[in-house]
């Protein structure tokens, strides 16, 4: 399987060319793997990106003007065969574009590239999404990393974010109901009843960092993700995995009528245009954690 590698003095990160998953974070003076390693028993990703939307779609697909697109869950970036464009020591750029498979199912041109820098204290993330087309597109984008993390076998861990945000809101059969005066939170406790029902949202996440922090109080990680809105936090119970997920959109309202202008979260992007993303990563170096 094709794959590019990243290193500098402190880290080496591993790209697939299929879906542009990251499936490899190592810590390389440790010796220790930060990314969870896909297990067909819990989770067998490692970091999926999602687009052209994400969450569950409850209708099997998005309807709009009198098309029916038939998308599956997340979209289908995460299967897609990226290409390289450049690599050097520290940086990868890779791209994917449209392809019959894809129009089949959403009749749109489009290119996403993603550009991966390795830092001293981690990893940075950014993302073009172009529209290619002759008309206007509407999407969401995000991504799903799963970090191995002991928060089944070290109780007492928990997530804080830099300033309130909306939520928590709690999905049930991969749905999601958001009030419309939701509570505000500074932070979520990881407990072993956190995921019963799956993934937890919270809102009005953009400019607002996001840390995980050990029961003995430092911070293993932190996560800073500009432009994204909304951030889910995702695990299997009784899994050391914690998935940080970075979101324009969201899962579906369990009365959602399958028409993409009413689709949580959803943009459009005009012809010819280019939204941009970026992210960082930020490790706990030696002695931090």
């Amino acid at each position: 399987m094709t794959s590019w590698t990243l290193e500098n003095d402190r880290w080496r990160i591993t790209v697939k060319a299929k879906g542009a998953e990251l499936c490899e974070l190592l810590d390389k003076r440790q010796q220790r793997q930060r990314l969870w390693t896909p297990d067909p028993a819990v989770w067998n990703n490692s970091a999926t990106q999602l687009f052209p939307v994400v969450g569950r779609l409850i209708h099997n697909g998005l309807h709009h003007d009198g098309e029916f697109w038939p998308l599956p869950a997340h979209g289908f970036l995460r299967q897609q065969r990226f290409r390289l464009v450049k690599q050097r020591d520290d940086r990868l750029t890779l791209c994917c574009e449209e392809s019959p498979e894809t129009q089949a199912i959403w009749p749109f041109r489009w290119r996403v590239t993603t550009h991966w820098h390795l830092t001293a204290t981690g990893l940075t993330v950014r993302w073009q999404v172009e529209n290619r087309d002759s008309r206007a597109f509407p999407f969401a984008l995000g991504w799903h990393p799963g970090f191995a993390l002991p928060i089944a076998t070290q109780p007492g861990w928990s997530v804080r974010f830099d300033r309130p945000a909306s939520g928590p809101f709690f999905t049930d059969n991969r749905t999601l109901i958001t009030p419309e005066t939701p509570a505000r939170t500074t932070g979520f406790a990881l407990t072993a009843d956190s995921f019963t029902n799956g993934a937890v949202y919270f809102g009005d996440m953009a400019d607002c960092g996001v840390s995980v922090i050990s029961p003995q109080g430092d911070c293993a990680l932190r996560l800073d993700s500009p432009q994204t809105p909304w951030l889910a936090l995702w695990s299997v119970p009784g899994a050391d995995l914690l998935c940080i997920e970075p979101l324009t959109g969201t899962t579906d309202d369990p009365q959602f009528d399958g028409d993409v202008c009413h689709k949580r979260g959803m943009q459009w992007l005009a012809a010819g245009d280019t939204y941009h993303q970026q992210l960082s990563v930020t490790l706990a170096q030696d002695g931090e954690e």
